[in-house]
């Protein structure tokens, strides 16, 4: 059985998801441990002590607010942007989770992610180089929609597009319907919703789209709020975090 077929709640994991026996875990190398303890982005930098994740201050500090949002228990968690997967690590260690899933446009990252996750045993975690608008129209090969889904940090780069992955979906409205697809029971959303609050390179975007006009706070809750209702539940720096329930 896969351990992304679909199978019932449960409070701890099921015998196909026991974890790889720690003699037949292949070690963490020098590079994939430089590489999720200290790149960019800096905010995602963690490391593996005993058999644990430690994450970095700043990580640490964005771990314990959004996952205050976690239901509980906790069964299956999407991050949309994985980076070097700390979020999907960590609720994939958590007894009541029978899936996680980072998706990322950035190979580096996601490639030390799976390293980590193979060094760890964690059978229930898994990573893939996919756009949220694939993700959607497949989303039955990955089990079906997942409780728990993050976008932090993200959403300007779904609208706009980056470095990494230039494609990027043309109205807000597209965004949220998608993410309805991929979300059963709650989207956590901490994102930069003024556009003068996001990064140079998406400024310059924007100005060479003409779309920076589009991009506000009203225009995103307006298309989000066709597919979710929305709870502001806090903040962190400037940013509220919205907890986002299916409609």
């Amino acid at each position: 059985m896969s351990p992304f077929t679909v199978a019932q709640p449960a409070t701890r994991r099921t015998a196909w998801f026991k974890t790889t026996a720690p003699a037949e875990r292949p070690a963490l190398s020098a590079d994939v441990a430089a590489l999720i303890g200290d790149s960019y982005p800096r905010n995602h930098n963690y490391r593996i002590k005993a058999g644990r994740l430690a994450p970095s201050c700043r990580l640490a500090v964005r771990f314990k607010r959004t996952a205050a949002l976690y239901p509980q228990p906790l069964t299956s968690l999407l991050d949309l942007s994985a980076s070097k997967g700390y979020f999907v690590l960590e609720a994939a260690q958590r007894p009541g989770c029978e899936r996680a899933l980072g998706i990322d446009a950035v190979q580096d990252t996601l490639a030390a992610a799976s390293a980590v996750r193979d060094h760890l045993g964690l059978d229930n975690a898994r990573f893939a180089c996919l756009r949220l608008d694939a993700l959607a129209r497949k989303i039955g090969e990955f089990g079906g929609p997942f409780q728990t889904v993050l976008l932090i940090n993200t959403y300007q780069y779904l609208y706009f597009g980056s470095d990494q992955s230039p494609w990027h979906f043309t109205t807000h409205r597209e965004i949220f319907s998608a993410m309805r697809q991929v979300t059963s029971e709650r989207v956590i959303f901490h994102n930069r919703l003024e556009l003068a609050d996001c990064q140079t390179a998406v400024r310059k975007q924007a100005a060479l789209s003409g779309r920076g006009a589009t991009f506000s706070p009203a225009a995103i809750r307006t298309a989000a709020e066709e597919f979710f209702t929305i709870e502001v539940r806090g903040r962190l720096g400037r940013r509220p975090f919205w907890l986002m329930t299916p409609r």
